[in-house]
């Protein structure tokens, strides 16, 4: 026998396939609930038998099994099934021990414990609403009628009174058992929410280190800016997460040729930075094999081969890609998807900016793309500014969004003004933005061919 007990009990806790996660603590609830009501109307069966009261003794012999029932469903996932089954037995039991022994007999308590019952059900906000309306309803018609009638059977009055304090016992025994288990749940809920909230604090603090020392060597791996000799750079790099998806460099590929790259990674996050640290990594290291580095055409379309969307979780990138000749002062150069690079040459107080781009697709999003390069003339005293698109493309305090043609004019303008001074064209730009964080990596880079 106890071990059919146990595993009864067990069987209160294990949540029905049909039925979603978040229907558990109702479920074991109710199971509990229909129990206590099974157990209450066993014991009625007795006591009315006892006073001679057997019509609510029969009918309480179809209440215990109705409640065995009641429990039966819900280990089946019908749970709406039996608590309505519920709540009409209730209403019946009611009706009939009002109708039999009075309203002093106090039977009709057990009705105000459904809206109690119901509100704690998964049911919508207005269907339970409906339901406590029909029950109020249902309490107000009994109580009319109580007072319209006699009692249909007669017995003595110290056993009404007895079955009114039985009744309000069981009534305070019920909600102090609700209340019971609910506080037990809300304890267990908050003890799980800071156990969980512990981890999740964590496990943060250690995912925003190792962001942090993601982000050190992706500033790592960025070459250092260089202030003199024949080609001289600087550069600004914010990415707009921890981790951006912009990355760039430059080095020489011999004592005459000297390349240039910026790439701009699809996304934000981490996943954009590994692929861009990956992809500078190869550039810098010139790690494509039997591809032409002084050819930004076949490079381009060597990474194309070597990082196809499909393999890198649906991520492209675009890239602008040069090679300086400083013997007979050419620029080669080839961009994917890219903004055209500006290549500012003539008069400081008069300068002439050259947009060098070519109309080729986006690295990785095209398998066998073609792509093709051009050749600049570079004079003396020039200078080339590459950027990613998040240089321009954010929201400014008045409200606007920057177009390329609008950033490159103004670029222009703040070139005149600034005398060539980097920083301040930098400064001139980011004061436009509201907040300190832009919405895309804002990578933007100069090289001075002196």
């Amino acid at each position: 026998m106890l071990p059919a007990i146990k595993l009864l009990f067990r069987k209160f806790h294990n949540l029905p396939a049909n039925l979603p996660g978040r229907h558990y603590r109702f479920f074991v609830f109710s199971n509990y609930a229909f129990l206590l009501a099974g157990l209450f109307h066993l014991a009625f069966i007795f006591i009315f038998a006892l006073h001679d009261l057997y019509i609510l003794s029969v009918y309480n012999i179809f209440s215990t099994l109705l409640w065995v029932l009641c429990i039966y469903l819900n280990f089946r996932g019908w749970w709406q099934v039996a608590i309505t089954s519920g709540n009409i037995e209730i209403l019946i039991h009611a009706a009939l021990c009002v109708a039999l022994l009075g309203w002093g007999s106090g039977f009709h308590y057990y009705v105000l414990c459904v809206p109690l019952i119901i509100f704690l059900s998964p049911r919508p906000l207005h269907v339970k609403i409906g339901i406590c309306t029909l029950n109020c309803i249902a309490y107000g018609l009994l109580y009319y009628l109580a007072g319209q009638f006699s009692p249909g059977t007669a017995i003595r009055p110290r056993y009404v009174k007895a079955f009114n304090y039985i009744n309000m016992t069981s009534i305070f025994f019920s909600i102090s058992f609700i209340a019971y288990y609910y506080r037990r749940v809300v304890l267990n809920v908050e003890q799980n929410l800071e156990i969980a909230h512990g981890q999740t604090t964590r496990a943060l603090s250690r995912l925003h280190e190792n962001l942090a020392d993601a982000a050190v060597y992706v500033r790592s791996i960025l070459p250092a800016p260089i202030d003199e000799g024949p080609v001289r750079s600087h550069w600004d790099f914010i990415p707009s997460e921890s981790l951006g998806g912009d990355a760039f460099g430059y080095n020489w590929l011999d004592q005459d040729r000297f390349a240039i790259y910026l790439l701009d990674v699809s996304g934000h996050g981490v996943s954009a930075a590994l692929l861009s640290a990956t992809i500078a990594n190869v550039l810098r290291t010139s790690a494509l094999p039997q591809v032409d580095f002084d050819q930004p055409d076949q490079v381009l379309s060597a990474l194309n081969r070597s990082f196809p969307s499909e393999d890198n979780n649906d991520m492209f990138f675009t890239i602008w890609y040069g090679v300086f000749n400083q013997r007979d002062g050419h620029l080669t150069y080839a961009s994917g998807g890219h903004p055209p690079a500006l290549l500012c040459a003539g008069a400081p107080n008069d300068p002439c900016f050259i947009r060098l781009g070519t109309p080729n697709h986006v690295v990785g999003g095209f398998e066998g793309a073609a792509y093709r390069q051009n050749v600049q003339k570079v004079d003396r005293a020039a200078h080339l500014y590459v950027f990613s698109d998040g240089v321009y493309e954010f929201l400014q305090t008045d409200g606007h969004r920057w177009k390329y043609n609008e950033f490159t004019d103004y670029l222009g303008r703040l070139h005149r003004e600034s005398d060539e001074d980097f920083d301040r064209l930098l400064s001139a730009i980011k004061a436009l933005n509201p907040s300190d964080v832009f919405e895309d990596d804002f990578t933007m880079l100069k090289v001075a061919f002196t």
